[in-house]
């Protein structure tokens, strides 16, 4: 018998030491887990609040892969989110004699690495109710795909995918990587899907997030600003006045996803946000703003990440199993903040061709599209309500209408 479980005599050495040490350590790692969940739950730190947007479009999916109409979906980031309007893409197609029931996939903060598994949930809800979508319009983000913006994302990764993914995708992690697998399984299962280090990037992210952003050095403009104090409040009370009994959500079922209409809202209240969005595009803010898209993501230069590059490619492909038409879109750049070098655009043309070649996939760019100018934008990157994504979802309506009759 080793001496690690006898004494010199040969009696069993009492385990009672070792009984209470191993039980110290669970009811140490216990209470850690168990003050994380609290913290966690009184932060409102979960999926349905991280990414409510998602968690809400995902409840709807089953209910969308059984849409008896062709299904279109726009797929992308907040640009996106920003840019397309479902319910007029849908009614300017009937206009057309083209029936369709168009979604807005679009989600903030998702680069591709993350959208890669959202696109797996969707791919798995169409293929249950064995339904394929008639076109998914996937939007290639430049600024989402760098260098940069990989870094910044770091602290989120694993949280993320135990959000967005299932237990296949974390068995996947695992026989690649056990140790990284299993963290995943623990964030997923046992942390309510949010891990330590998520919980101190949002707590930084709270506290010092004004006090990261850059400044173009500009002093503000007063009389734009005071506009915009005046506005505000006309416009919440308006929306309260106009839409009494309209549903609280971030992912509206009734809108698809999108947002409301300009003919759904006052003329009065449009000529608020004219005015607003004229307010907002002060040379201050969006002067710092260039210079945030610069530091997060690294607009203009755009050194791109291998990881998220191929993460959009397995996303496309990803479409590609339940679509009978996959595109690839670049949305409309704001050309009087937002300029490239020559290096950058060969980076990005580069980029765009290997897409192609490794999909497939038409790429299809709106970048410079003459019908979208700067006043389109309500910042250097977002096009606005009511004026950017009517125009945009214009586009889109021209540029698909021949193909879906077809």
């Amino acid at each position: 018998m080793s001496s690690s479980t006898s004494s010199s005599s040969g009696e069993i050495a009492p385990r009672g030491p070792y009984v209470k040490v191993l039980a110290v350590m669970l009811l140490g790692m216990g209470g850690a887990l168990a003050l994380l969940l609290t913290f966690g739950y009184f932060a409102r730190a979960n999926a349905a609040n991280i990414l409510e947007r998602v968690t809400e479009a995902r409840s709807y999916l089953p209910q969308i892969a059984e849409e008896e109409k062709p299904v279109v979906m726009a797929f992308g980031s907040s640009m996106t989110d920003a840019g397309f309007l479902s319910t007029m893409f849908d009614r300017d197609m009937a206009a057309r004699g083209i029936e369709v029931k168009s979604y807005n996939f679009g989600f903030g903060g998702l680069n591709p690495y993350f959208q890669d598994y959202l696109s797996r949930r969707i791919r798995d809800a169409f293929q249950a109710k064995d339904k394929r979508l008639e076109l998914a319009m996937i939007e290639f983000t430049p600024l989402q795909n760098t260098k940069a913006r990989w870094k910044g994302a770091q602290p989120v990764v694993d949280s993320y995918v135990a959000m967005l993914g299932d237990g296949s995708d974390i068995w996947d992690v695992a026989k690649e990587d056990l140790t990284r697998g299993s963290r995943m399984a623990v964030i997923k299962y046992l942390r309510n899907e949010v891990s330590a280090e998520m919980v101190t990037f949002y707590l930084g992210s709270e506290m010092f997030s004004e006090r990261s952003r850059p400044s173009a050095g500009i002093p503000p403009d007063e009389e734009k600003d005071a506009l915009e104090d005046e506005l505000v409040p006309k416009l919440v009370q308006a929306y309260e006045d106009e839409f009494p009994d309209d549903e609280d959500c971030d992912w509206c079922w009734a809108r698809q996803g999108g947002t409301l209409m300009r003919e759904q809202r006052k003329p009065e209240t449009l000529e608020w946000f004219r005015q607003y969005w004229e307010a907002r595009r002060s040379e201050q803010r969006m002067a710092d703003d260039r210079l945030w898209r610069i530091q997060c993501c690294d607009i203009e230069e755009l050194d791109f990440e291998e990881e998220l590059v191929a993460g959009f490619i397995r996303t496309v492909k990803n479409f590609q199993e339940f679509s009978d038409r996959v595109e690839v879109v670049l949305l409309p750049r704001n050309h009087d903040w937002i300029q490239r070098g020559p290096e950058a655009w060969q980076r990005l043309e580069a980029v765009l061709e290997r897409i192609e070649r490794e999909t497939g996939a038409t790429v299809r760019s709106f970048e410079d599209s003459p019908e979208i100018t700067p006043q389109h934008f309500h910042d250097t990157t977002h096009l606005s309500p009511y004026e950017g994504n009517v125009a945009f979802t214009n586009l889109l309506v021209e540029t698909y209408a021949p193909l879906l009759q077809r």
